[in-house]
């Protein structure tokens, strides 16, 4: 009977000890620090609008004076008072050299000149020895060169006249562009042609569209 309750405290004991070194079961957690990934921040985009710098028109103390011809003199004036204004105007002939036209008293006299350094015309037209028209026409072949010059054209004109306005046209002519100023009484066109390059600045006594 000694025996077998040394055995069972003996037992006891052992039963013990085995459940003080096992697991509760409880999962241990791992506190190492979980590195979260890198958030690069994009690179800022500037938003300030690009300053684009306008071009101006380039010309010299002649060019000034062909561009605005009609304050040096008035459309109406005959061909002896505008040789007075402009002592190097070339004769009259035939207007397109058409005798016909001649006959009804359409003349005109046409001389080479040299404008924002392109060679160009500067023509007179007369009806029965009144001048109606003048034009100076000079070409750009280069279609976005001659727009911004034209452009340029515009910008001038404005300046010094006010803001000016659109031309209609017929509808079958898409490629070129016309506007205008009033002088009173007179107009002053500026005329674009995409499909020639003419450029054409011109003063005349009618409204554009009109007979």
């Amino acid at each position: 009977m000694k025996h077998k309750l040394i055995l069972f405290i003996f037992l006891i004991a052992s039963i013990t000890a085995c459940t003080s070194n096992d697991s509760d079961g409880t999962l241990a957690i791992d506190s190492t620090q979980i590195n979260k990934a890198d958030t690069i921040a994009p690179p800022a985009v500037d938003t300030t609008p690009v300053a684009v710098k306008s071009t101006k028109l380039s010309y010299t103390t002649e060019d000034k004076t062909n561009l605005l011809l009609f304050e040096k003199f008035s459309l109406g004036i005959s061909y002896e008072e505008l040789k007075e204004k402009i002592p190097s105007v070339k004769p009259l002939h035939a207007e397109d050299f058409n005798e016909q036209l001649g006959a009804k008293g359409l003349q005109e006299s046409i001389q080479d000149i040299t404008f924002l350094s392109y060679k160009g015309k500067l023509e007179f037209n007369f009806k029965n020895d009144v001048l109606i028209r003048y034009s100076i026409v000079f070409n750009e072949s280069n279609e976005k060169k001659g727009t911004n010059l034209y452009n340029q054209l515009l910008d001038y004109y404005s300046n010094e006249l006010g803001t000016y306005q659109p031309v209609n046209i017929e509808e079958d002519n898409y490629y070129t562009q016309i506007n205008m100023w009033y002088l009173n009484p007179d107009y002053l066109l500026a005329v674009y042609n995409l499909n020639t390059g003419n450029l054409t600045i011109a003063a005349q006594s009618n409204k554009p569209g009109q007979p």
